[in-house]
C-alpha cells in the first residue's frame, strides 16, 4: 500500500485515541523504546571519548495500519536546554519548559519530525510557535492540531487550557511546508 506525506498526516489528525495502542518505556516494568539517538562527545563530565544515549519515553502504534507509528519524549539538547519564554513559564509552576521529538514512522522508517515544549512542569505538550511581521507569536493551525492530537493520546484532557495560557495565535498558514 502506498501513502502520501499529507494522507498520513491526515491519517494521524483523523484518529481516535484507541484507535493507538501505546506502550510506555520508562518506569517500572517497562523496556527501551528501540527509537535511540547516540551522541559521540569528544569530552562529556570531562571524560574523554564518551558515547552518549537518548531515547523517546513512549511509542505507539495505530491498530487500524500497524505500518503507522509515532514515538515522543526524545529531548533535544540536554538537560540544561531550557525554554526560556514568557509563552512557555505562563503557568502555575513557572519553570522554564523543555523541548522534544514527536516522530512519525511508516514501516518503522522516520518521515516526518516535529519538536514541542512541555509546559508547568511537564504537565502538558505545546507546539513551538514562530513571530509574525508584528512580532505576534503564532502557529500554524495544522501544526497546533498536530501537537493537540499527541496530548490527547497521550492522556491530558487540559490541552485548551494551558494553550490558552501562552498567548499564542491559532493561524491559516500551510504546514509542514
Amino acid at each position: 500500500m502506498t501513502m502520501t506525506f499529507n494522507e498520513f498526516i491526515q491519517t494521524f489528525l483523523n484518529s481516535s485515541v484507541n484507535d493507538w495502542n501505546k506502550i510506555p518505556c520508562w518506569g517500572y516494568d517497562a523496556g527501551p523504546s528501540y527509537k535511540d539517538q547516540f551522541n559521540f562527545c569528544e569530552v562529556y563530565n570531562s571524560e574523554p571519548n564518551v558515547l552518549t544515549h537518548n531515547e523517546h519515553s513512549n511509542i505507539a502504534s495505530y491498530k487500524l495500519d500497524l505500518s503507522i507509528s509515532i514515538a515522543w519524549g526524545l529531548r533535544i539538547g540536554d538537560k540544561s536546554d531550557l525554554v526560556d519564554k514568557d509563552w512557555a513559564k505562563n503557568n502555575p509552576d513557572p519553570s522554564p519548559g523543555k523541548a522534544y521529538y514527536l516522530d512519525f514512522f511508516f514501516n518503522n522508517s522516520l518521515i516526518f519530525r516535529v519538536s514541542y515544549c512541555t509546559v508547568d512542569g511537564g504537565r502538558c505538550e505545546i507546539p513551538f510557535p514562530n513571530y509574525d511581521d508584528n512580532q505576534s507569536i503564532i502557529v500554524p493551525k495544522k501544526y497546533h492540531d498536530t501537537i493537540k492530537k499527541l496530548v490527547e493520546i497521550i492522556g491530558v484532557e487540559d490541552f485548551d487550557y494551558y494553550f490558552e495560557r501562552t498567548g499564542i495565535t491559532i493561524v491559516d498558514e500551510n504546514w509542514p511546508e
